[in-house]
């Protein structure tokens, strides 16, 4: 079984003119809201597989994880503050103009623009900030959920959202800051051989799914 590993860094929100802004210390990652209720960002990056096409394999998914050190940690704030993460792994790619309207409906479900087959993976969690905490507190999990396909892939990338949203409960107790650490996104495949007929099929039904997205 091979292992794939990619790191994604950790996001820092803090209150900045009133407002809720995001920073991070590395990698990709783009801000689709900020304002002084909540924020929404999402960090994007990729598996590629292409040397694993080019040998005219399939991969089929065996394990997926979301390792991280610790939950998220707040500095002040008040009762209710919280984080949503929402970790997404696909094989096509999601628009740039989706990616808000992905994240609010659910990749894989109705009227999202990514399908349960396309969608190897998805993880929402929630972190809430309780009545017996003091003014510096790790987040305590109030709820997880996890979905997705696992579908087989002969598409030479698996793409990874991180989807991040900071919420201010109580503008008259705004928090200081939200630190939410960074993480590693781990997958455990096999690297198999189908029938001809079948890795065809499969290879042609990747390239149609990718068409309308690529952005390369």
């Amino acid at each position: 079984m091979k292992l794939l590993v990619k790191g994604l860094g950790q996001v820092l929100f803090s209150i900045v003119g009133g407002a809720v802004s995001p920073s991070t210390n590395g990698g990709n990652m783009s801000t689709l809201i900020a304002n002084p209720g909540y924020a929404v960002v999402v960090q994007e990056d990729y598996f590629d597989l292409a040397g694993m096409t080019q040998r005219e394999k399939t991969l089929f998914f065996k394990t997926v994880s979301i390792q991280e050190p610790y939950n998220p940690s707040i500095e002040g704030g008040h009762t209710g503050d919280d984080i949503r993460e929402a970790i997404v792994l696909t094989t096509t790619p999601i628009p740039s103009d989706q990616l808000l309207t992905e994240y609010a409906l659910g990749p894989g479900l109705f009227n999202s623009t990514t399908s349960w087959s396309q969608l190897v993976y998805y993880r929402f969690r929630n972190c809430v900030r309780t009545t017996d905490q003091g003014s510096t507190a790790i987040l305590p999990t109030l709820s997880q959920n996890s979905m997705g396909s696992a579908y087989p892939t002969a598409s030479d990338r698996v793409y990874i959202y991180r989807f991040i949203q900071a919420n201010n409960a109580d503008q008259t107790a705004q928090f200081t800051s939200i630190l939410v650490p960074g993480c590693q996104v781990v997958l455990g495949a096999d690297v198999k051989e189908e029938p001809e007929f079948q890795y065809l099929y499969r290879l042609m039904r990747s390239y149609e799914l990718q068409q309308s997205h690529d952005e390369d």
